[in-house]
């Protein structure tokens, strides 16, 4: 847990940050960024399915917060014939900025591990389908 002390005109204060919001932050920051088709054991091709009852933006991201500083360890699926490189380093500039912006703490270790490369189509045919038949069973 991370927490910002502020102590002005004899008002102690203190702001306290959960693991899972740091997690939070970086799993919808992630998802938004072109080339990243899905973190493992997580799934984020439409918008409005990541934030379904049963599907947890956190999954696939691992944090550790101090009370200053954050380290970052994700997993993900690129999208085939990209440059992983650039995604990669578009990915650290956007997760520093969001974690800087909503809680004032500075990202000081990003890790990404890229565990597969797929198109679109055969991500979309590997996950959706499982997703589309739990969907079905469920109704």
């Amino acid at each position: 847990m991370a927490e910002v002390e502020n102590n002005t005109g004899g008002l102690k204060t203190k702001l306290t940050f959960d693991d899972v919001v740091i997690k939070k932050i970086v799993g919808v920051v992630i998802s938004d960024v072109e080339g990243i088709l899905g973190l493992s054991g997580n799934l984020f091709t439409d918008f409005a399915d990541r934030f379904r009852d049963n599907e947890d933006v956190t999954k696939g991201v691992g944090v550790e917060v101090g009370t200053k500083q954050v380290a970052v360890d994700v997993s993900v699926i690129c999208k085939y014939d990209v440059d992983i490189s650039a995604v990669f380093d578009q990915t650290v500039e956007k997760v520093k900025e969001s974690i800087a912006y909503m809680t004032g703490l500075e990202l000081v270790e990003f890790n990404m591990s890229v565990g597969d490369v797929m198109t679109k189509e055969q991500y979309l045919e590997k996950y959706r389908g499982k997703d589309s038949d739990d969907k079905n069973n469920n109704e």
